[in-house]
């Protein structure tokens, strides 16, 4: 993919790897559109873009709704034509037990990362698919491939987004289009100050794993735009390990279920 003269919509993009990405990619020579339900703080950085001179729009949505989607897809459509990627990284969530967890909390688990990045593609995929190219990028964790105690809602959230991308390749094959993921270990990011306690829940062993930055994972996803890839872990122990988790998930279940947070 020439990322140069691109369309790229950025979901999530107001605060952390969204908002970095956002700015890799419209340096890259992208134009990117930032999509999240903070409008302000999406705007003020499509502004900080456009004084440098790139080219990047602000489209304010709550994409855990249809509606939103749909409004935000008919802007960018009308108004600046078909992405040539979709970047899904809008997800939210607190690590919580079940008992610790409301309905209402765990159905905003499932829409964002979930139902979010489904309608995003959805909303986008009949000209992506009429025009024959594009990228369909989701932004996972490690949850997804070797879920830990104390995080049931954000974990089983994240594990459909996987299954979403691993389902949707198999949908798009054939059609020219790719989809791609990448999955960072615990980035560095205002997430873990907003959410009190959250760090303490993740396993010893995936801390083992090291940790990352909003711009590696943005420089990473950048490099995955470029050379089409399937999927990506960072950093390079994570890159290492996750085959072995997927090949003996039992194994990976006992240790994370031994080095996570433990019941009183």
């Amino acid at each position: 993919m020439n990322i140069d003269k691109s369309l790229i919509v950025v979901t999530g993009a107001s605060s952390g790897i969204g908002a970095q990405t956002a700015h890799v990619l419209a340096r890259a020579g992208s134009h990117v559109v930032l999509v999240a339900r903070n409008a302000e703080a999406i705007e003020s950085i499509a502004v900080e873009l456009r004084e440098q001179g790139l080219a990047a729009t602000a489209v304010a949505a709550d994409l855990g709704r249809h509606e939103d989607a749909v409004r935000m897809a008919r802007y960018v459509l009308e108004r600046i034509g078909v992405p040539d990627a979709i970047v899904n990284n809008a997800g939210a969530g607190r690590f919580l037990r079940i008992e610790e967890t409301e309905p209402a909390e765990a159905e905003e688990m499932m829409a964002a990362p979930y139902f979010a990045t489904f309608f995003t593609t959805r909303v986008f995929i009949e000209p992506m698919l009429a025009r024959g190219t594009g990228v369909v990028l989701m932004v996972n964790s490690p949850v997804s491939v070797m879920p830990w105690p104390g995080a049931v809602g954000y974990a089983s959230a994240r594990f459909a987004l996987k299954r979403f991308t691993e389902a949707l390749r198999q949908d798009l094959r054939g059609t020219g289009l790719v989809v791609s993921s990448v999955t960072p270990t615990r980035v560095d990011s205002p997430y873990f100050d907003n959410n009190p306690g959250a760090a303490e829940r993740i396993p010893k062993a995936e801390a083992l794993l090291g940790s990352t930055t909003p711009e590696a994972v943005a420089d990473r996803i950048l490099s995955t735009l470029e050379r089409e890839r399937r999927d990506v872990h960072l950093p390079w122990r994570w890159a290492m390990m996750a085959p072995i988790a997927r090949a003996f998930p039992r194994p990976m279940a006992y240790v994370t279920a031994r080095t996570g947070a433990q019941r009183n």
